[in-house]
C-alpha cells in the first residue's frame, strides 16, 4: 500500500507541475533550460558594417551552447504549440552593433549554410522578433534548408531553434547585402557568417517509469525489511 500511495503522489505531483492553460512560452532570456540563472540572458550576433565588409559578433556570455528548455508537458498557446514536447531556446538575436547603411535597392539577408543534429533529429527555426512582442511573432518556419535568404528589417530578431531529440545541434548562417528584392548578392560587398549552438537538458522520466520505480522500491523495502 506504501507504495501504491507513493506512486499517486508521485503522479499527482507530476500533474499539478503540468501548466494548467494554454500560455505565451517564456521570454527569450528566459529559455535556458540548464536551470542556471546565471546562464539565462539574451545572446546576441553583433552585426556591422563598414560600408565595403559586413561582420558578425557572437556575444559571450551567456556561453556557448546554450541549453534549450525543454517544452515536455506545457500547454502554449496555438501559435506556439510548434513547442510543446520539444526542446526549445530563443536566447540568439540578430543585433545591429551600428545602425547598418545598406547600397541603394538593397537589404540585409541572412542564410542557413550548414547544420549539425543527432542522427535522426531535426532543428527548425521558427520567426520570432523583439522579445516583449511575442503575440506578434509569426511563427513561420525560417532557414529551412542551406541557401534559402531570409530578409532581415535590422530590428532586433529572436527566433526560436526547435529540437526534437537530445543531443547537440548547432547551425551556421552567411550574412550579406543582397537585392532588396531577389535576395541576390551584391558584388564588391564582405559577407559575415555566425554559427549557434545549442545543447538539450537530461530528459526527465516520464510518470510511468517514476511510477514502476516507486513500486520496485516498495517491493524491495518490503523484502528486506521481512
Amino acid at each position: 500500500m506504501k507504495a501504491i500511495r507513493f506512486c499517486i503522489l508521485t503522479f499527482t505531483l507530476l500533474s499539478c507541475a503540468v501548466v494548467a492553460s494554454a500560455q505565451l512560452p517564456p521570454l527569450p532570456p528566459m529559455t535556458n533550460g540548464d536551470g542556471n540563472p546565471a546562464n539565462n540572458g539574451m545572446k546576441h550576433i553583433m552585426l556591422s558594417f563598414d560600408g565595403t565588409d559586413l561582420t558578425a559578433h557572437v556575444d559571450e556570455p551567456p556561453a556557448s551552447p546554450v541549453t534549450m528548455m525543454s517544452g515536455h508537458g506545457f500547454d502554449f498557446d496555438a501559435a506556439f504549440d510548434v513547442l510543446e514536447d520539444r526542446y526549445f531556446n530563443s536566447q540568439h538575436g540578430w543585433l545591429q552593433g551600428v545602425p547598418i547603411v545598406p547600397p541603394q535597392d538593397s537589404d540585409v539577408w541572412i542564410r542557413r549554410t550548414s547544420a549539425t543534429m543527432p542522427d535522426g533529429a531535426t532543428l527548425g527555426v521558427f520567426e520570432g522578433g523583439m522579445g516583449m512582442e511575442m503575440n506578434a511573432w509569426t511563427m513561420n518556419e525560417i532557414h529551412t534548408e542551406a541557401g534559402t535568404p531570409w530578409k532581415w528589417d535590422r530590428m532586433m530578431q529572436h527566433d526560436v531553434y526547435v529540437a526534437d531529440l537530445p543531443g547537440e545541434y548547432s547551425m551556421s548562417f552567411e550574412v550579406y547585402l543582397g537585392d532588396s528584392t531577389t535576395g541576390e548578392p551584391l558584388d564588391g560587398y564582405g559577407s559575415a557568417t555566425a554559427t549557434l549552438y545549442f545543447t538539450t537538458p537530461v530528459p526527465e522520466p516520464d510518470a510511468a517509469v517514476l511510477c514502476i520505480a516507486a513500486g520496485a522500491m516498495g517491493f524491495w523495502y518490503r523484502k528486506f525489511r521481512g
